[in-house]
């Protein structure tokens, strides 16, 4: 089935019509392929615009229709933008008709064969909103795809309908029902990076009942991890972090689905399988990586929960403890806004080794730094709870969070997206998918 991801504040208006309007509302956006597998491939939808009044011929409680100019004015900017086109309209009413009507049939007979005549090479969808739900299909009555909204809040349109849930869960659906736990249950999480943040993150989405993951580390288990990595013991040494991983998600729910990539998310053919995730844990070390999970986040419409924890010592003492969990989402700055990319770093970790050597301003800064598991695992259950409060009903509203060991304390922040900003912003490379170049290793 194809999937289509919207920018949730977008979204979150023609919900607010759906419920506060009497008459229907009309909105159009702009689709870019976003890789995925063959059979369930991505589309992101950029600019998505409600129709001003002027721009309406019909409208009524029943049906609503756009006039012929601003329909051609639509297809002009989507085949300047290289784009399809997606048509939304609401569904008003506290019991609205949920799905399309006879007369969206009929409309789209006609606009289906305008815009593939002008549009021809790319993909065109229709979408009914309502209240609280939306119904995407092919445009022309075509097959039905499925819809997820992605910002702050996170939420994928197929309910709960049909889950059974385990009675393993059972205390957790009282804290965010049903319709929760199976939101759980179909999710894809990639963990990036299983060392001492990404084993404890994995462990704990497990017990919550994610149902498919996606694991990636390009290293070993060695002896210093002994102290960090959750799950491990001596006798792992020299194994794959993913498969100890992948071992302690399955002991934990047996029918969890894990698939591992051994290998360096910055690298193309690595970064190019996250496009079929819903949901990405940033748990990484590197620069570069932050980078490109960074840019993904925004130009894909996949959010990730960066995090990382540092420990300071001066002179032999423990100077400080700080640690970080901050979402990228649209609508939630970027960690170019937050100036937590560093440039320099990033071009000196995407070089190889011999491009390393000719560099006469490379400096060579792995030094390993100090790491505790409690420490790791205060701030890696600060990052699970925002991502239950983001796809589930569970309450709290941080998205970017500052945690200082020495103090015992946890702080919010708000981040702005930065106007203009290359990677957050609608000039840059939100909701572009494969239409703009994802900086990563060929």
């Amino acid at each position: 089935m194809k999937r289509v991801a919207f920018p949730w504040g977008a979204l979150a208006q023609l919900h607010a019509a759906a419920q506060t309007q009497v008459v229907e509302t009309c909105a159009v956006g702009f689709v870019h392929a976003a890789g995925g597998p063959a059979d369930r491939p991505r589309y992101t939808v950029q600019d998505l615009l409600l129709a001003p009044e002027n721009a309406y011929q019909e409208r009524s409680a029943v049906r609503a229709s756009l006039t012929p100019e601003f329909m051609l004015e639509t297809a002009n900017r989507a085949r300047t933008m290289g784009a399809g086109v997606i048509l939304l309209h609401t569904h008003p009413g506290e019991r609205p008709l949920e799905g399309f009507s006879q007369a969206d049939d009929a409309g789209e007979a006609a606009l289906v064969s305008y815009f593939k005549a002008r549009i021809p090479d790319r993909e065109h969808f229709a979408a009914v909103v309502t209240g609280t739900r939306v119904h995407l299909r092919e445009l022309g009555g075509g097959i039905a795809a499925s819809a997820l909204a992605v910002g702050p809040t996170v939420r994928v349109y197929s309910g709960a309908e049909g889950f059974e849930a385990d009675d393993r869960y059972d205390r957790q659906i009282r804290a965010f029902g049903v319709e929760g736990q199976a939101a759980l249950s179909q999710l894809t999480v990639a963990v990036i990076g299983l060392g001492g943040t990404g084993s404890i993150v994995a462990q704990q989405l497990a017990h919550l009942g994610v149902g498919r993951f996606v694991l990636m580390d390009h290293d070993v288990v060695d002896a210093t991890n002994l102290n960090r990595l959750l799950g491990v013991t001596p006798k792992d040494v020299g194994l794959p972090k993913v498969q100890v991983a992948e071992r302690a998600i399955t002991t934990i729910n047996p029918s969890a689905v894990c698939e591992t990539r051994v290998g360096d998310i910055t690298c193309s053919a690595l970064a190019a399988q996250l496009l079929e995730v819903d949901f990405i844990f940033g748990c990484t070390d590197s620069m570069a990586s932050r980078a490109v999970l960074n840019q993904l986040a925004y130009q894909y419409l996949i959010p990730v929960i960066d995090m990382g924890v540092a420990i300071r010592v001066e002179a032999d003492r423990l100077a400080s403890v700080t640690g970080r969990a901050q979402m990228l989402a649209p609508g939630l700055g970027c960690l170019v806004c937050a100036d937590g990319i560093d440039g320099q770093q990033v071009r000196w970790e995407m070089m190889t080794p011999a491009q390393r050597r000719a560099d006469p301003y490379f400096e060579n800064a792995s030094v390993p730094q100090p790491a505790v598991m409690p420490l790791n695992g205060m701030i890696t259950s600060a990052a699970v709870a925002m991502f239950l409060s983001a796809v589930t009903s569970y309450p709290g509203e941080a998205r970017l969070l500052h945690y200082d060991g020495m103090r015992g304390s946890t702080r919010p922040q708000l981040l702005s997206p930065r106007p203009h900003c290359i990677v957050c912003s609608a000039e840059g490379a939100l909701a572009r998918g494969d239409s703009w170049t994802l900086s990563v290793r060929t």
